[in-house]
């Protein structure tokens, strides 16, 4: 096939991608990304490594001076006026601003005069994607110091998440959510960024990967129907009350006293519970134990314990959904890597296999008896993380 014709096909799909299915949009940016690589020069690739992590950097420091809030997006701002209302100094703006503009959050106008795109909006300072910018960058420093970790400690993967690279790199004896509960802006930052992974792009509806609608539809009708196993504030349940609010028995949101006591209302048909998922289960013989993205969080010998307590709770007709990131045996996103690395650096834990699900599941007396995917489901999109429900039941 002709070069040319290959630029026409993609200049096609960039100017109307609706008229693209999501497959063929994964494949696509699958291949340019490929593409990219290939023709790139390696010198330009290899510079491009070197300066990656100054990207959230830079952003971060934007955010912290409340750069963003002073624009407005497609109007002009001058490097004085930004100076003026963030109180910074106008050369250190300009250095910050070189790296926005190479990241197509700016554009320059011209000299000292710019212009914020529709992106800029993304990181006012109480948006959710600033926050997780916050909590990204407050975590480089336990990934920075890895090198030095496995230097000291042996090359081997970290499996006590209180003695881990990030007490290595903090200088802490505290678990890092111990540690996290202790920094206002770190516990703030954190909570937005675990609500924020039920938008779109981030993680799907997890009702929607899977179908839900056989355990509401299912008689008898059990006291309780779900209980969200560490569930936070209740996004997930709240979410879920939306899309199903004739669902038959009660809904549990279980987080421990903390967590519990900072929610300031749920919907009604909603109950807050403070529960320690290292004790027992206090809810016995509900229809569903729902946890979503908690055992990545805890090496093995935790998540063993979290699934014990759930497994010594149940019923024969009680049923346990994991929403987890499922790591490939082969062909692992960037992102899907990099979370794995980051889970390992802050908690000893990572992104599982369905094999290693399924190990630490028939230990605890559970078997896996089917995992739903995103593409199962048939969802028009779908999450970075790969997001998939995986479902278990007493053997």
């Amino acid at each position: 096939m002709e070069v040319s014709n290959i630029i026409k096909i993609l200049d096609d799909v960039a100017v109307d991608p609706s008229s693209t299915t999501e497959a063929d949009k994964r494949s696509l940016l699958q291949t340019c990304s490929r593409l990219v690589s290939a023709l790139e020069p390696i010198d330009k690739n290899f510079m491009e490594l070197l300066f990656a992590p100054l990207r959230p950097i830079c952003l971060r420091i934007a955010i912290d001076i409340r750069l963003f809030d002073a624009c407005t997006p497609g109007l002009d701002v001058t490097l004085k006026e930004l100076s003026s209302v963030t109180k910074c100094e106008a050369l250190l703006i300009k250095r910050i601003m070189r790296m926005l503009i190479s990241m197509n959050i700016f554009s320059e106008v011209e000299q000292d005069v710019f212009r914020p795109t529709q992106a800029a909006a993304l990181y006012k300072y109480e948006s959710p994607i600033a926050q997780i910018i916050i909590y990204t960058t407050m975590n480089l420093i336990q990934l920075v110091k890895l090198p030095d970790y496995f230097a000291e400690r042996g090359y081997q993967s970290p499996t006590n998440s209180i003695d881990c690279p990030f007490q290595y790199a903090i200088g802490t004896t505290l678990h890092s959510f111990d540690w996290v509960a202790t920094n206002p802006i770190a516990q703030h930052s954190f909570n937005v960024s675990m609500t924020v992974r039920t938008q779109r792009s981030v993680d799907s509806k997890w009702f929607e990967v899977y179908p839900i609608e056989r355990l509401i539809k299912e008689e008898p009708v059990q006291d309780v129907f779900l209980v969200d196993v560490g569930g936070g504030i209740g996004h997930q349940t709240t979410d879920f009350k939306k899309h199903h609010p004739g669902v038959r028995g009660r809904l549990i949101v279980q987080d421990i006293a903390s967590v519990i006591e900072s929610i300031e209302n749920l919907p009604a048909g909603i109950e807050a519970m403070a529960a320690d998922f290292f004790k027992p289960q206090p809810v016995r013989g509900a229809k569903v134990y729902f946890l979503a993205h908690v055992l990545h969080d805890w090496p093995d010998k935790e998540a063993k314990a979290i699934l014990r307590h759930v497994h010594d709770a149940m019923e024969p007709r009680s049923v346990v959904l994991l929403s987890e990131t499922i790591m490939p045996e082969r062909g692992a996103s960037f992102v899907a890597a990099g979370m794995d690395l980051t889970m390992m650096a802050a908690y000893a834990s990572l992104e599982r296999t369905e094999e290693q699900f399924r190990e630490i599941l028939d230990e605890v007396g559970l078997r896996l008896v089917e995992v739903w995917s995103e593409q199962k489901s048939e969802k028009s999109d779908a999450s970075m993380l790969g997001q998939s429900i995986l479902e278990a039941r007493l053997k």
